[in-house]
């Protein structure tokens, strides 16, 4: 070693250790642990956020108490309405909402984003197209138009080092073509093109961060002053829906998380600017000239060099923490370090020991490769460049058993496939000519039939010194070829099958619902003749739920397999099977056909599936019903248009006796267009005011007396105007939107009676879906509580269809309302579900007969009879009888001949408002002609 006596020795020593740290320093050895150094600073002084934002998490408590994922976008809508509400600043939703869902959902959020006036960024990213993909391309994730149009955009994209780690985020990206800021710039209102992506301060802890879970913000069980002024940031926090990061210092945080502190870092303005390392080496080398000096003790000197890396990062520390200022001290702490070393080594003789040590580390390196080849799990084979056999794993047995048997120094060249003597020879004449080719990875298939196996491999070249002479060629130096390989066949299978498995239904081998789509449009693009035309079933297994259940699960299952074999062999001019669901298929033409053709396949296709199957020991006969659509010009232009259009026709097949074919009709799918928009629009008809009660009398026959009214509702929609409630109650019905609209009209009814003269009660008709799912007993007694009327002013209608099924906790239901005081009656009486049993069983107050037997009274002694029958019933068992639909005197006359003491239809007044309703009250009687009252 060199002695530093002298200073251009010590100038000398110092240069070299100089251009050794610069050169690793060039390489980017020290940016890892500068990023290390740097991670431990924050972690040393953690900083609180700013209170600007909130983290509204989408977490398991929200997850478990919504019970399903994905959400419908309905969820999304209502927490914008609940923000924009309570005043926040800007709204960031971390969510992909670049394909649409359902209707209703998709409709209510883009309402929503309407609503909230431009208040809300939603996230678009790059992405690569294929993981493999070398050349850069990507692809943008952008939100559905339909969202878009009502929102602001930003770039969610994030960018990881090499080790996997994020540190930085970027003001923005190009984005086809345009700039587009990044979601931390924009919410913080930092935007510059030309800066490059700032380092994440992550000394901010996201446990100081102010979280809500996204459900408590729905439910309404946050104040909403919390999120006044305040930026607000929406995502996934739940683990298990997996968009989470490493970062420094806290390890694997959440997407949203991320964003939120780097637009904390932006906020405090704490934007970390990396210094330069080589003003810092400068320094070192005026150090390390003083401690090279050979006439100060290594003691003295370690020491100094010693207090010089404390004070170098104490420094660093300060500067990070306290301007925001990287200072990159891996490098000096390393040239440091060498001179440490350096310094040592001229205290000690150690050549003839670094002799030693290198032949004891050669004789370790042939040791420990010949152990890393021979118990290496993939197969490796290494041959010169003359094809003798220099060393292989015990694996290689594996892939060429004829090498099993053969060792080291024989020739292998003419056992290996031909395919990799090319490659051998290749790869050393790259390396001979000093090509720097990089070492593919390649598949070979060795074997044939079944035992064809699929073999991945790469090959490397090497050069390889020769210490005992030189090489057939003169040369002192041979060149080498490495082989690894492994059986990658049953990984190949696997893929095959998970790629089948992805488009194929796993029980019927037919094509899954996007895979069909898809074919439709392989069809459609395939540039087809002007004018032709293909036609798309949408087919339906009627009765197949029927016999799914008498044979069992198993037979059902062979049942819809004989049912895709069936269609796969009917028709040439027939496209690959598609199930759409349970019992519904879809096909369609692969040729243009003529409409007549098409109808005459649907007919083929009804006549094989109504031949019985043989199932096991079981015969099944299926019954058919089939939905068409043509693809013409002007019609839906893409495959996924094109089965919801045959579906739609598929609906109205179902609805028709027997086998048969129902096209597409243009007017029937606006006819389901409307009922979902009524569906879309009815979420929100409550809070935009637009539903109300209206009031039908119901008087005393004997003195035309107001007694009471039955509540009804109307639905004034401000567009659509008047909508039935036929229409309307149905759907909430469907949707379980009644439970809501029951809940309103129990209130508001009881709201509107207390104006009602004191003696009068207010009838409320009450949903079956409300008394058997819902806390119908909550809800009447959540509304007495509210209102204040009295319990027997109010008197609760159930239809007959309520006793179906009826159950214990139906008739516990039916006690606990009437020990609260309310009356309960059953309408409709005798509409097809009457019984004496339920009569008998359950506690009524009260029987409406209904307006069909009412409408017949005069003419018809059956309904006659019947109504005598329910009179003398309701006598029988102490309770009242009042008959609606009552619209000319003579009914009246006829009723109160027959004994019947209360009435309710047209003739008495029509459904009405409340003031109405109040001014009828104020006469002594409802306004009869005397005929009527005679």
């Amino acid at each position: 070693m060199l002695k530093a006596a002298f200073p251009f020795r010590r100038l000398l020593v110092l240069a070299s250790l100089l251009c050794v740290v610069a050169s690793f320093s060039g390489l980017g050895v020290f940016k890892r642990f500068d990023a290390g150094v740097t991670a431990w600073r924050m972690a040393a002084m953690p900083r609180g956020a700013t209170g600007d934002v909130v983290f509204v998490a989408i977490d398991k408590q929200s997850l478990d108490e919504i019970g399903v994922w994905p959400w419908d976008r309905s969820i999304y809508a209502r927490l914008i309405d609940a923000l924009a509400r309570a005043e926040a600043r800007d709204i960031f939703l971390d969510i992909d909402f670049s394909s649409r869902s359902s209707e209703a959902g998709d409709q209510a959020l883009a309402r929503a984003l309407a609503d909230a006036g431009g208040g809300v960024i939603l996230p678009t990213f790059t992405q690569y197209r294929t993981s493999g993909d070398r050349s850069g391309a990507t692809d943008v994730t952008a939100p559905h138009p339909i969202f878009a149009d009502h929102a602001w955009t930003a770039s969610a994209s994030v960018r990881a080092d090499a080790d996997g780690v994020v540190r930085r985020f970027a003001y923005g990206e190009e984005q086809a073509g345009e700039f587009v800021m990044s979601v931390p710039a924009a919410l913080a209102g930092r935007a510059d093109r030309s800066l490059p992506p700032f380092v994440i301060d992550f000394s901010i802890d996201p446990e100081r961060l102010l979280s809500y879970s996204v459900i408590d913000v729905v439910a309404g069980r946050v104040d909403p002053a919390a999120f006044r002024d305040k930026i607000v940031v929406v995502g996934a926090a739940a683990i298990e829906l997996k968009d989470n990061f490493l970062v420094p210092v806290h390890g694997l945080v959440s997407g949203p998380t991320l964003q939120i502190i780097a637009t904390e870092t932006l906020l405090q303005d704490r934007t970390l600017t990396p210094l330069r390392a080589w003003p810092l080496l400068v320094v070192c080398s005026a150090l390390g000239f003083f401690a090279l000096s050979p006439r100060r003790s290594l003691r003295l000197q370690s020491l100094l060099i010693g207090t010089a890396v404390t004070a170098l990062e104490a420094t660093g520390l300060w500067l990070q923490s306290a301007h925001g200022l990287l200072l990159p001290t891996v490098a000096s702490l390393a040239f440091l370090g060498l001179i440490v070393i350096t310094r040592i080594l001229e205290e000690l003789d150690l050549r003839s020991w670094l002799l030693r040590l290198a032949s004891v580390e050669a004789d370790n390196s042939r040791s420990l490769l010949g152990q890393v080849i021979s118990d290496s799990a993939d197969a490796i084979l290494v041959v010169d460049e003359d094809g003798i056999l220099i060393a292989h794993s015990a694996r290689i047995a594996d892939v060429l058993p004829e090498l099993a048997s053969l060792g080291d120094g024989e020739a292998v060249a003419a056992v290996l496939p031909e395919e990799w003597r090319r490659h051998i020879a290749a790869a050393i004449a790259d390396l001979r000519q000093d090509r720097d080719q990089p070492a593919d990875l390649r598949e070979i298939s060795l074997g044939e039939g079944a035992k064809a196996r699929t073999i991945e491999y790469t090959i490397t070249a090497s050069q390889r010194a020769l210490a005992d002479g030189k090489s057939r060629r003169g040369d002192d130096h041979s060149f080498v070829a490495c082989i690894t390989a492994r059986d990658i066949t049953e990984r190949r299978r696997q893929e095959q099958r998970i790629g089948f498995l992805s488009r194929h239904d796993v029980l019927t081998g037919a094509l899954r619902s996007s895979a069909f789509v898809n074919e439709i449009n392989d069809r459609l693009k395939a540039a087809p003749p002007a004018g032709a035309v293909y036609a798309v079933y949408a087919v339906n297994l009627h009765r197949f739920k029927t016999i799914n259940s008498t044979l069992g699960r198993s037979k059902g299952d062979a049942l819809l397999k004989a049912v895709v074999r069936r269609l796969k062999s009917l028709d040439d001019r027939l496209s690959s099977i598609g199930r759409l669901g349970g019992d519904t298929f879809s096909t369609f033409t692969v040729t243009p056909v003529s409409p007549q053709e098409a109808r005459s396949l649907a007919d083929a296709i009804v006549a094989a599936l109504c031949t019985p199957f043989a199932v096991a020991d079981a015969k099944a006969q299926l019954g058919v019903r089939i939905g068409m659509v043509f693809s013409t010009e002007g019609a839906a232009a893409d495959g996924a248009a094109l089965v919801a259009q045959a579906e739609l026709a598929l609906d109205d097949a179902r609805r028709t006796n027997g086998n048969g074919l129902v096209e597409f009709d243009p007017e029937s799918g606006t006819r389901h267009a409307m009922t979902r928009r009524i569906e879309a629009e009815l979420w929100h008809a409550l809070e935009r005011d637009e539903v109300r009660l209206f009031y039908q009398p119901q008087v005393r026959l004997g003195d035309g007396k107001l007694i009471g009214a039955e509540a009804l509702m109307r639905w004034r929609h401000p567009e659509l105007g008047f909508i039935s409630p036929q229409v309307f109650i149905e759907i909430a019905e469907a949707n379980g939107f009644i439970e809501q609209l029951g809940a309103f009209a129990m209130l508001q009814a009881c709201r509107d009676a207390l104006t009602f003269r004191p003696d009068l009660t207010v009838a409320v008709n009450v949903s079956p879906l409300q008394l058997q799912r819902g806390d119908i007993v909550g809800t009447v007694r959540q509304a007495l509580r509210q209102s204040g009327l009295r319990p027997d002013r109010l008197q609760i209608e159930i239809t007959e269809s309520t006793f179906l099924n009826p159950s214990d906790e139906m008739l516990e239901k039916l006690s606990a309302l009437k020990a609260l005081g309310v009356s309960i009656a059953l309408d409709d009486f005798g509409t097809g579900y009457s019984s004496f049993g339920y009569l008998a069983r359950f506690p009524l107050d009260k029987i409406k007969v209904d307006q069909m037997f009412v409408r017949t009274l005069i003419d018809n002694t059956a309904s006659q009879a019947i109504v005598h029958s329910v009179k003398a019933l309701c006598r029988g068992l102490g309770i009242a009888m009042i008959c609606e639909g009552v619209e000319t005197q003579e009914e009246a006359a006829f009723l109160r001949k027959m004994g019947c003491e209360q009435a309710q239809g047209y003739l008495f007044g029509r459904p009405q408002p409340a003031e109405d309703l109040i001014r009828l009250a104020d006469s002594e009687t409802v306004p009869l002609p005397l005929a009527a009252r005679a």
